[in-house]
């Protein structure tokens, strides 16, 4: 799971190190988020029913861009997109994809690697073909709808809709492919910190995420890991590694330590009757977390069945689970958490430089060379870096939960 942070831009200019321009864009945050689950699966079309609303319906057929085979490779759709997207911009993760950034990376030098170009220059694990299939999505929308720049596709979109890695292309074999089947949210999510705190028999929706909160900022979410019994000097070797990475140019966010069993029901009956396929699978959803709510002793006093009806209740369920950013979530996980010992972090690193040089508390000294053009550079989808961490800074990594790390020590 992952539960929280907020949105910031920050350029980076040209990196002579790595020989290519990497006018680089990055977030300060970033604000994980659910995908809505609407809309005709074989059209790319965006609809957006309110001001603060864009849904796309992706396809792997180009519309606007030219079809392969390209002349130059990936480069080719990238200059012709690059002339299109004028004045417009997409919110990609970490950075703000423009014309400006679609042309420099499209004049990277011909030596370059495209799959490393796009990875360093977006500062995430991009799929080329998935990403230049988007683009083409969103050029169509721009050129025949009213929907409005920006768009913004947060992390857990880009990998749920296979424009970055998933969890699933690295360690199950299973890649995503962008245009799927399942729409694409591209509204602008909404941060924690301005929603109203819900009030004893509300109904779920994100206000929700203010009751029961986790520490708000790192240095408050470390003290708590280190203050949580049993937990030894956990919060030191996650500290340590933080540190070390973000001394070489990561991108680390803590997102998550600590947590309360209130807290991690709501993440969870959020996430779970968002993922309702039908009234049948709502109903039985929804008999769940109500009764999973009396039998855990908890008596969260929420609403779990919106006054307006089923299309309402599985609305605010998204959007309460965007807001918690929950990315992975299950009825075990919720009922008895290692975040709700002080156990388990959500630790995001991207952006991992070239090589890479890490010292273990237990006085191990390793370098990767992440140099490779199939590097993902994101720590989460680098198993062979995951093995050496997991070793040597004693913590374990749960390959299908995205950011999430346990204490082994």
């Amino acid at each position: 799971m992952l539960d929280g942070t907020g949105y910031g831009d920050l350029r980076k200019g040209r990196d002579d190190s790595r020989g290519v321009v990497v006018n680089r864009r990055f977030l300060v945050g970033c604000v994980f988020c659910l995908l809505f689950l609407v809309g005709d699966p074989t059209y790319g079309t965006v609809s957006s029913p309110d001001s603060e609303r864009a849904v796309l319906t992706p396809n792997r057929r180009f519309e606007t861009l030219s079809s392969p085979p390209w002349p130059q490779g990936v480069r080719s759709p990238l200059r012709e997109a690059s002339k299109q997207l004028e004045g417009r911009t997409i919110q990609l993760a970490f950075v703000r994809v423009d014309a400006e950034l679609l042309r420099e990376m499209s004049e990277a030098p011909e030596e370059e690697p495209m799959t490393r170009v796009m990875r360093e220059t977006m500062g995430g694990p991009v799929d080329p073909t998935d990403f230049i299939f988007f683009l083409d999505d969103v050029l169509t929308e721009f050129s025949t709808s009213t929907v409005q720049s920006p768009l913004w596709l947060t992390p857990s979109r880009a990998r749920r809709s296979g424009i970055f890695l998933h969890t699933d292309d690295v360690f199950r074999g299973k890649p995503r492919h962008y245009g799927g089947g399942a729409s694409l949210a591209l509204h602008k999510p909404q941060a924690q910190k301005m929603q109203t705190p819900a009030l004893d028999g509300d109904p779920l929706g994100p206000e929700w995420t203010m009751r029961f909160r986790n520490p708000s900022i790192e240095r408050q979410r470390l003290s708590a890991l280190s203050e949580s019994p049993g937990s030894g000097d956990f919060a030191q070797r996650v500290g340590s590694l933080i540190e070390q990475l973000r001394a070489q140019g990561a991108r680390v966010d803590l997102t998550s330590t600590l947590r309360s069993p209130e807290r991690g029901y709501l993440m969870w009956g959020a996430f779970l009757i968002s993922r309702a396929q039908d009234e049948e699978s709502l109903s039985v959803a929804l008999e769940k977390v109500k009764r999973v709510n009396e039998e855990w002793g908890l008596r969260v006093p929420i609403l779990w069945d919106h006054p307006d009806g089923s299309a309402a209740t599985q609305r605010a369920a998204r959007e309460m689970a965007e807001t918690y950013q929950v990315v992975f979530a299950t009825e075990a996980g919720a009922r008895s958490s290692d975040h709700y010992t002080g156990q388990a972090v959500d630790l995001v690193a991207v952006n991992l430089p070239r090589e890479l040089e890490l010292i273990a508390p237990d006085g191990a000294i390793r370098r990767f060379d992440l140099s490779g053009p199939a590097e993902s550079r994101d720590l989460s989808l680098s198993p062979d870096l995951i093995a050496w961490v997991e070793k040597h800074f004693a913590m374990e990594k749960l390959v299908g939960d995205y950011p999430h790390w346990v204490n082994v020590k």
